[in-house]
């Protein structure tokens, strides 16, 4: 069940090099197919595939988030004319409502076919996951669907890969009479295909369940004052910690959609995530209730706020819209607005970050641009901060704590719901900041920086990050392994999310750092 994960790293030019050209000689190998628009209806001359596929990352990169399209090879019977090259087509994705999950569709000529690989690309470095050998032949039929179902592919250590298997569901379904409206209607009572269901495909479906309990906890994490802390994750999994308890809770919100937001509302959890996800549990995870969405789009932000309201943020495409309602359980949402997605030219990896305090709830987008929705006036105000934005957080207190650059990097607070912004200054080396309170922070940076970074250390600082102290130690030994930290504001320990998924824990301010989850 383990196949190689073939992925260039791109750190040298000679090795982009290599990639580029790999790139090239496949593009000209193979054709193309543009995604299904949303008004196309099939022919008669040809049938629809749909796929959806999930890539589980233990680490903070995660390869969905670059797929761009999966490679499928035409099956030429036995006896039939052998061309003179294997018929390879790209179906290509559709980033509309979802992040770390990709859907691929297209339209194509009837016969059979098999998943060659999926294919992306960041920068400079260009993956493969050759799926092939691990899944079925298909049928495509003419002015029918083919709907493959959902593939899972776990990265495994060094260049291995697990891959499981969900075969078409209710859920799946819903995802493509919502993108492909025109398609849905004009296929509706007719027969729909999938991948034969052979005793290997058998095991990847036993494998599924497996695979998402390995999803880790990196979206859209948050601390109360009380000192609960939650944290989305893909295939629509969730952690949660309640305030003086030592165990985090892991729970599934019965979709594999990813969980970008999970926020406390009305004594119960308030979810949100890809393609409209809006799930509300009563009785602390053991049982969800789909609520109306405001829109089918990515929900980045479901936002109970102090004055009752509560504020989604939904991305399609590239416009996001805000949506307000007096009451989320029951409905009745408003539109407040609408503005574009925004990229930066000095930090293109970074996408937008959803953020609140207050009764504000905001995007911030990676060229510093911040749109913020007033709750209380229901209008968005539109904030220049003058950054390309690294991350952007909100503590309970209602501080924002910004780590941006310009030329160099440094970290920036704002106690006025972002209107206004403080550079701290702070050495252009630090990998991650948190404040307890307006006074006390904790940073992730160099004891001694010069020129060049030199040691690490768990530094401390009583002035509000004006002077800083060693406190302790890196957690986990390596400052670049670090993608947040924060306090537990229950216990007053420090917490270290890992880009690898793992969580550390640390009473004595960064002295010793013991596993957490």
């Amino acid at each position: 069940m383990l196949n190689t994960w073939k992925c260039a790293a791109a750190v040298r030019a000679a090795r982009a090099a290599a990639c580029a050209v790999m790139v090239a000689m496949l593009a000209a190998c193979a054709t193309p197919v543009a995604p299904i628009a949303v008004e196309r209806k099939l022919t008669g001359q040809e049938g629809a595939v749909v796929l959806k596929l999930i890539t589980n990352s233990r680490t903070e990169w995660d390869p969905a988030e670059t797929l761009s399209s999966i490679q499928l090879r035409r099956v030429v019977e036995p006896g039939a004319p052998q061309p003179p090259q294997p018929e390879i087509l790209l179906l290509s994705r559709t980033r509309a409502t979802t992040r770390s999950t990709a859907i691929f569709s297209g339209m194509i000529a009837p016969g059979r076919y098999t998943v060659k690989d999926a294919v992306g690309s960041s920068g400079n470095a260009t993956y493969t996951f050759p799926i092939g050998s691990m899944l079925s032949s298909f049928e495509v039929r003419p002015g029918e669907v083919t709907l493959l179902g959902t593939v899972l592919v776990q990265p495994l250590d060094g260049s291995r890969f697990n891959v499981g298997y969900v075969p078409p569901d209710a859920e799946l379904t819903a995802t493509f009479e919502s993108l492909f409206p025109a398609l849905a209607e004009q296929t509706r009572g007719r027969p729909v295909h999938s991948f034969e269901l052979e005793p290997h495909m058998t095991r990847r479906v036993a494998l599924a369940p497996l695979i998402k309990r390995l999803a880790p906890a990196m979206y859209g994490l948050s601390v109360t004052g009380a000192g609960d802390i939650y944290a989305g994750s893909k295939m629509g999994r969730l952690v949660w910690r309640k305030g003086g308890e030592k165990a985090w809770r892991e729970l599934d919100v019965g979709s594999w959609k990813a969980v970008e937001s999970v926020r406390p509302y009305r004594g119960g959890l308030l979810v949100g995530g890809e393609e409209g996800l809006l799930r509300y549990s009563s009785d602390e995870g053991k049982t969800w209730t789909s609520l109306a969405s405001p829109s089918p789009g990515l929900i980045a932000a479901a936002e109970p706020l102090p004055n009752g309201k509560v504020v989604v943020l939904a991305r399609q495409g590239s416009e996001w819209t805000a949506f307000v309602s007096s009451d989320a359980l029951a409905g009745g949402w408003r539109k407040i607005g609408s503005f574009a997605d925004e990229r930066s030219l000095n930090v293109p990896w970074q996408g937008a970050t959803a953020v609140a305090t207050g009764n504000r709830v905001g995007v911030m987008m990676p060229n510093g641009e911040f749109q913020v929705v007033d709750a209380d006036t229901e209008k968005i105000e539109r904030i220049s901060t003058g950054q390309s934005v690294l991350s952007v957080s909100a503590l309970p207190d209602g501080m924002l704590v910004m780590q941006a650059v310009t030329l160099v990097r440094t970290t920036l607070v704002s106690t006025d719901g972002g209107r206004k912004w403080v550079d701290l200054d702070t050495s252009r080396f630090v990998q991650a900041i948190t404040f307890a309170d307006r006074k006390t922070a904790y940073a992730v940076a160099p004891i001694k920086p010069g020129m060049f970074a030199g040691e690490y250390g768990l530094m401390a600082s009583r002035d509000g990050g004006r002077t800083w102290a060693v406190s302790g130690t890196p957690p986990g030994g390596d400052p670049a392994s670090v993608r947040e930290i924060m306090v537990d504001r229950s216990s007053g320990a420090l917490l270290a999310f890992l880009r690898n998924g793992s969580i550390l824990r640390s009473t004595d301010e960064g002295k010793t750092w013991a596993r957490d989850l």
